[in-house]
């Protein structure tokens, strides 16, 4: 199916992991070894988990005094700190629900015609040592029609007789159809199946855990996981909007219908959802997704109708079943989080982002630096916003507004340069009276690379061309390639952005995402625009926003209006991708193996002594003396990050392995190491 993705919302990358490389002595590594297990292999870390948790600072305000306890000596996991506390951070349990939620992969040849479809599953029940799980989603996930004439005078029912299915595991192994039956299912009065695993290795290996459950309370908050769209497990967020409802959907055979009893929530619901879970705050299962609605009554498209079947009358079918029922949660002290603070952050933030108007298009900025007293501001864009299409070039009118300025009073800005490639742009305003006393605020910027899956974040921005409003949602996926089209339509753009359920509309490009204590960590520049797909916003993590932004910002002092990006003349490829849970942390993390693909003769990297086939493990730039920039080369996307941050003079440091060994390749960078990029 083609994706259509719009550049007119939230956008890309999340930049580098910090570690101290001087003073890091990395025995020896094997050739195929990620930076992790060469940190192992080293003695450095006791684990993997480890390596990854010292890697990333916790990012959600709960981690964060969870952080400062662990430096004062306090040796409980996330989870027990959390229990000692009068609130508590959802993400943590987030992070052990989707370790419970599979994805779901069938395929069917009818008439030699093959039919393929995507859902999801809930584990319920596990015995880990021996591979064993029953696994609960929807009978439509598992079933195809067979139909043969047209409405009641042709012959139609269903069939599970599948050619071949395959399970997989959040943390990415995947269970082969040999392993897999069915054991149960229903689509007269439901639309339940059970699925039973047995003696997979690959579920020995995974990080799965089984889900238990909880009733649902209207109004709560809940999370819906499943592999949404059938591209991979996501979450997103919401609450109860109904507790109880009689909904009918087209059964599995492609003609009759189904009544069941559903509840509703407004988190975001996609096709490849059917099967998964909704879950509670603290990750208890409140039900099985299984439909959403898309238009009402009188065909007005709508959002927020997703169903799910309550896992209290999921039990039920499973004892008709005669299967294992969901073990329900152990009871719990009573706990609460008010939204004040994350709401009020994301008030604040407001002052940080304005409006922008071109003789063509409508978007967002954010202001990266401020100078109230002489009335003069730095703001950083998307470059597709300020783009004019009827110039074919950059627009020569460029209008600001601020946000709580009741005239709207058009203030006139200046372009300072920008890179389309990474569809970032920044403008200047300069001796702006109403910025004197317009309490408009400079963002501060968090480390993108520390953001949790399943925390709070607010989209800021122009929505609809309307002015400044706010919308609230969750990390949905941590890091997401997606290619939109360039500014001036000639060329694509690839972006590695982190994926939000907030929803973002036109003009909400070159926005703010920002954190529940109104940081900064991203651009907002993309999402979605594929039929019945919603909940698909991307932005730009604030790391590598700041990398392009403060290059943008050198070259402008030598009157240029572009970047400045260090080439090392390899190509790199992932391998491996895979994630790993941390109960210590209760949080997930992302990691690949990260090797030279392909490398130009006499380029910077041939200089250093670097070679096809190399693991890159971590970098490191010093400049005057001091380093400046230390990252762990976890992802593929950490290395165009450093690229920006290099100038002329500095040090660069790459550590690689090779044939079992960790090696240290160093050069000095000289101007003709970097090309410009406008």
């Amino acid at each position: 199916m083609k994706k259509k993705w719009m550049a007119a919302l939230a956008c890309v990358m999340a930049g580098a992991v910090t570690i101290g490389l001087a003073g890091c002595s990395v025995a020896s590594a094997p050739d195929d070894s990620s930076s992790s297990s060469a940190g192992v292999e080293s003695g450095i870390y006791s684990s993997v988990q480890e390596f990854l948790a010292a890697q990333e600072t916790p990012s959600t305000y709960e981690r964060r005094l969870y952080e400062e306890a662990v430096a004062d000596g306090y040796e409980g996991t996330f989870y027990d700190f959390l229990a000692g506390m009068d609130f508590t951070d959802e993400t943590a349990y987030i992070n052990r629900a989707v370790n419970s939620v599979v994805e779901i992969s069938v395929a069917f040849t009818i008439n030699n015609i093959k039919r393929e479809s995507a859902g999801s599953g809930v584990i319920y029940w596990l015995d880990k040592e021996a591979g064993d799980a029953y696994i609960v989603t929807n009978y439509h996930v598992v079933a195809t029609y067979l139909s043969t004439g047209f409405g009641p005078w042709g012959t139609h029912s269903s069939t599970t007789d599948w050619s071949s299915i395959y399970l997989t595991t959040y943390s990415g192994q995947t269970i082969r159809s040999e392993d897999v039956t069915l054991i149960a299912g229903d689509n007269t009065n439901t639309d339940l199946a059970v699925l039973k695993v047995t003696g997979s290795d690959e579920l020995r290996e995974s990080d799965a855990v089984a889900a238990t459950m909880a009733e649902a309370s209207v109004g709560e908050t809940v999370y819906a996981i499943g592999n949404a769209n059938g591209e991979g497990t996501s979450v997103t967020k919401g609450v109860v909007s109904v507790l109880s409802e009689e909904i009918t959907v087209t059964a599995a055979d492609n003609y009759s219908s189904v009544t069941f009893n559903a509840l509703r929530t407004d988190a975001a619901v996609n096709q490849g959802n059917s099967g998964g879970g909704l879950f509670n705050a603290r990750g208890e299962l409140v039900g099985i997704v299984s439909a959403r609605q898309l238009t009402s009554s009188t065909g007005v498209d709508i959002d927020g109708f997703g169903f799910a079947i309550p896992a209290m009358d999921v039990n039920t079918c499973l004892e008709e079943f005669g299967c294992e029922t969901i073990a329900s949660a152990e009871d719990a002290d009573s706990y609460s989080m008010s939204s004040a603070a994350g709401v009020s952050a994301a008030a604040a933030a407001t002052g940080s982002v304005v409006a922008i108007e071109t003789d063509s298009a409508a978007g967002s900025g954010v202001i990266w630096s401020l100078d109230e007293a002489e009335g003069d501001a730095v703001i950083v864009t998307n470059y597709h916003v300020l783009y004019s299409s009827l110039q074919n070039d950059v627009s020569d009118s460029i209008s600001v507004y601020l946000y709580g300025d009741a005239s709207a009073t058009p203030i006139a800005a200046e372009y300072v340069g920008g890179v389309q490639s990474e569809d970032l742009a920044v403008i200047r305003v300069e001796d702006c009276t109403l910025l004197n006393e317009s309490g408009c605020v400079a963002v501060r910027c968090a480390d993108s690379d520390s953001i949790t899956l399943g925390e709070d974040v607010y989209a800021v921005g122009n929505a609809a061309g309307e002015g400044i409003s706010v919308s609230e949602g969750i990390v949905s996926v941590l890091y997401e390639d997606i290619v939109v089209s360039s500014a001036d339509g000639r060329s694509a753009v690839s972006i590695n952005g982190i994926r939000t359920d907030a929803a973002v509309n036109h003009g909400n490009s070159g926005g703010g995402l920002f954190n529940e204590m109104g940081e900064f960590i991203g651009i907002v520049s993309a999402r979605s625009d594929e039929d019945g797909v919603v909940g698909f916003g991307y932005a730009i993590g604030s790391n590598h926003v700041a990398a392009v932004a403060e290059n943008i910002l050198r070259q402008a002092e030598r009157g240029e209006q572009s970047a400045s990006c260090a080439t090392l003349g390899i190509t790199i490829r992932a391998e491996a991708s895979h994630r790993v849970f941390n109960e210590q942390t209760g949080k997930v993390y992302q990691e690949e193996k990260v090797v030279v693909q392909s490398l130009t003769s006499g380029s910077l990297a041939e200089h250093m002594g670097m070679d096809v086939n190399d693991t890159l493990l971590a970098a490191r730039i010093d400049r005057d003396g001091q380093t400046v920039r230390a990252v762990s080369v976890t992802t593929r996307e950490k290395l165009p990050t450093l690229l920006y941050e290099l100038r002329e003079g500095d040090t660069l440091t790459v550590l690689i392995s090779r044939g079992g060994e960790a090696r240290e390749l160093t050069v000095t960078l000289e101007a003709s190491d970097f090309q410009t990029r406008a």
